[in-house]
């Protein structure tokens, strides 16, 4: 006969995570930026925690020295990289303006051979002043994109000061949060914020090298195929490389874009090279770097990522995947070793005083 006791409280816990998901997907829909910007800076921190980590295994140095020189570190290679191929870059996509129009000029010409190409062109202004706003309205979307930009330094100034206080002393607030949970169970959330701890740190770890990997490649690659514009393009890759499956779709149009404005042939040798660096990164680089890492269901972070860009546009794109990556461990630790697999408790034991805090964990 199964332990009314013990079912009893896995329904209730059951239910208690599925009343937490939906209230999480109800902050996330109204108040889902500030969420994003805190997990924004938990990442962030991460990555000067697993930076100052290193340093002091390596260098044995005290850790606040060992987390300026890591913040040091990663800022100097930004401005480094920045000034050495800025100015290139720089030209590259003041020619890439003038590039794009034509390719889609070139486009347009392409499509007006067929008939249902031109029933598409049919539906294109071919005023373009009838597409440009108004005089009154562009100064409005200026001020907006002003303001816009004015917010998204601020938000990237606010993450990097809390990235920086949360990667100063972290024992403060992960051993203030396992505060929060009855005293039998903090050791378990310890190990459990630990685990999230190294998979986003793998995570971070995996896709910086895959990134590096893919922009490194397609710089080569569109030079030795003589692309305009190569370096600002393999920059685009490298970026965009950052937002798993959708990112690298989006890099490829520019590159396609610009062949085509050498001619079709050149078109065709963007979407092969781009076309094989991404193969070579999806079936054997990726496989490589996160075999031991993190894996995450491709459909299943597509699904997110179309989620969090409904709800929340850009920004939850950008952090989809490393957030489903703390939301699997999360429930496989929580719900699925600590619920569903856990040793059910004896009857006998259950009227015991305090018996239930010696349920096995999963």
């Amino acid at each position: 006969m199964p332990d009314v006791y013990t079912y009893s409280k896995r329904v209730a816990i059951a239910t208690l995570i599925v009343l937490l998901i939906i209230a999480g997907f109800y902050m996330l829909g109204w108040h889902g930026y500030f969420f994003l910007l805190v997990f924004a800076a938990i990442l962030m921190a991460v990555l000067f925690c697993g930076m100052t980590d290193w340093i002091v295994n390596k260098l044995h140095l005290k850790r606040g020295l060992s987390l300026l020189l890591a913040v040091l570190f990663f800022f100097g290679i930004i401005i480094l990289a920045f000034w050495l191929v800025a100015p290139t870059v720089s030209k590259q996509i003041q020619e890439m303006k003038q590039t794009i129009p034509q390719a889609l000029n070139q486009v347009q010409d392409w499509l007006a051979q067929y008939g249902w190409g031109q029933r598409l062109i049919e539906r294109v202004p071919n005023d373009i002043t009838k597409v440009l706003p108004k005089q009154d309205a562009l100064l409005s979307n200026l001020s907006g994109a002003f303001s816009t930009t004015l917010s998204f330094l601020a938000d990237f100034v606010i993450v990097i000061i809390t990235a920086l206080f949360l990667a100063s002393n972290p024992k403060i607030y992960t051993v203030g949060l396992t505060k929060l949970f009855p005293i039998r169970n903090r050791s378990r959330i310890m190990e459990v914020l630990g685990k999230c701890y190294d998979i986003l740190k793998s995570w971070l770890v995996g896709m910086l090298s895959a990134m590096a990997i893919i922009g490194v490649s397609s710089a080569i690659g569109y030079s030795l195929i003589g692309l305009p514009m190569a370096f600002a393009l393999a920059l685009i890759a490298f970026f965009l490389a950052f937002i798993p499956n959708v990112g690298p779709w989006i890099a490829g149009v520019p590159a396609v874009l610009v062949g085509l404005t050498v001619s079709p042939q050149m078109a065709l040798y963007t979407i092969l090279v781009y076309g094989g660096i991404q193969l070579i990164e999806t079936y054997l680089i990726t496989p490589i770097i996160f075999q031991k890492t993190v894996d995450l269901p491709p459909a299943l972070l597509l699904f997110f990522q179309v989620l969090l860009g409904i709800l929340q546009g850009a920004l939850g794109l950008l952090l989809a995947a490393p957030i489903l990556a703390v939301l699997i461990v999360l429930i496989n630790e929580l719900y699925v070793k600590d619920v569903l697999e856990a040793k059910p408790v004896d009857a006998s034991a259950s009227d015991v005083p305090g018996a239930s805090g010696l349920e096995a964990k999963g």
